[in-house]
Parts: C-alpha cells; sequence; structure tokens
C-alpha cells in the first residue's frame, strides 16, 4: 500500500464534531496507514452519516465508539487474503485489541467489536446497542443510499469533504473477492441475496439524486 501522509484530525467535518481524545486520535492515524483511500473517506463519511441520524431520532449515544466503529468497521476488507475469518468479524478483534492498548475500556472496545460484526448482519436492534444500529444505518446510506433522507442536512458538506470517487467499484470488488475466498461469509449474502450489483447501479449515488 502506499504511503501517504496522515492529515491533521479535524476538530470537526461541517457541524458535525469529532472527538480528540487520544484514542480517536491514534484510530485516525491508524487508518490512515492501514486502509486504501477508498475506505478511509467511507469510514469518514459512515460516521458522519451516523451522527446525522442520532441527531434526527433524538438518540443520545458515545461519540468516540461510533467514531473508532466507523473508522474500524472495514478493517478485515483491506486484509483479505491474511483473513482467517470472515472479514467484518476478523476486523472486529483486531480493532478490539488495538482500542485496549490505546487505552480504551474494555466494555467500550467490546460495544466498537460487537457494532463492527453487525455492521455486516440483517435485522440490527437498539437491543443491540445504539452505536450498531447508527453504524449498520450508516453504511447502508454510504453503500447503497438506502435511506438517504435521513442525511440530508449534511449530506454535500461531508460529500464534498470526503467524495466517493471510485469506491462504488472498489467496495463491490472487495467484497466479491471475500466471496470467492470464503463463501458463506455475510458478504455472500450482501452480494447474492442483497443482489448489491444492481443496488449500487440504481443508488442515488449512482444516478445523481444523492448529491442534488
Amino acid at each position: 500500500m502506499t504511503t501517504r501522509p496522515t492529515p491533521p484530525l479535524p476538530p470537526r467535518i461541517g457541524p458535525i464534531e469529532v472527538p480528540g481524545d487520544a484514542v480517536s486520535a491514534a484510530t485516525w492515524d491508524w487508518v490512515h496507514r492501514s486502509l486504501p483511500g477508498y475506505l478511509v473517506a467511507h469510514s469518514i463519511r459512515s460516521y458522519c452519516w451516523g451522527v446525522a441520524i442520532a441527531n434526527g431520532e433524538g438518540w443520545a449515544f458515545d461519540r468516540r465508539v461510533l467514531w473508532v466503529a466507523s473508522l474500524l468497521h472495514d478493517l478485515g476488507l483491506a486484509r483479505l487474503t491474511r483473513n482467517t475469518m470472515c472479514f467484518e468479524v476478523e476486523g472486529a478483534e483486531i480493532a478490539r485489541r488495538f482500542l485496549e492498548r490505546r487505552g480504551l475500556s474494555p466494555g467500550d472496545a467490546d460495544r466498537t467489536a460487537i457494532a463492527i460484526i453487525l455492521h455486516m448482519r440483517a435485522g440490527v436492534t437498539l437491543a443491540d446497542g445504539v452505536e450498531s444500529v447508527l453504524l449498520d444505518r450508516a453504511t447502508a446510506i454510504d453503500v447503497r443510499g438506502d435511506g438517504i433522507e435521513a442525511i440530508a442536512s449534511v449530506r454535500d458538506v461531508v460529500a464534498d469533504a470526503f467524495p466517493r470517487g471510485p469506491f462504488d467499484r472498489r467496495f463491490l470488488r472487495a467484497i466479491q473477492r471475500e466471496v470467492a475466498i470464503r463463501s458463506g461469509c455475510q458478504s455472500e449474502r450482501l452480494l447474492v441475496r442483497g443482489d448489491l450489483v444492481a443496488w449500487l447501479a440504481r443508488s442515488p449515488w449512482a444516478t445523481g439524486t444523492g448529491t442534488d
């Protein structure tokens, strides 16, 4: 992977506050060293969409847990050939260890890992944790445009700061690669039963209706 300089941690992305504690900053630095640019931008957008959803619903949430879960949720997708488990499970365990080493409490590290695992599962509810619901809904918006109306107030400013670029094409290729390597994972459900190719083709991001 090409090494690129890590930009400073922004205090805000548009109106969205970014946590600036040591764990959040360390996670920001790590993902810039560990993920390709298209996944970094996707992960940051997902955090912003999650905050917008929480504000719209009036839900209280842990901003730091949502931040680190969003930034790390596709960690396993960037290392498919080294994984021994489905990418979201592998990534959750790596994230848990990283966060605990950086000083996050075991309880918050566990909530983060659960959110990462569940973002690829169907039927996530508030009983699974508010951050799990927010990450699930936010990633659905960023991948498929599903529920995009919930982020109307921040959509343009966030998408301008962290553009999609080749996200659709590269994300689809990564999901297809996991299915080829390890069938039976949630990636197969998303690709085949969820008809990811058709979703991407008709999403408001692809058709232009998500960026008016």
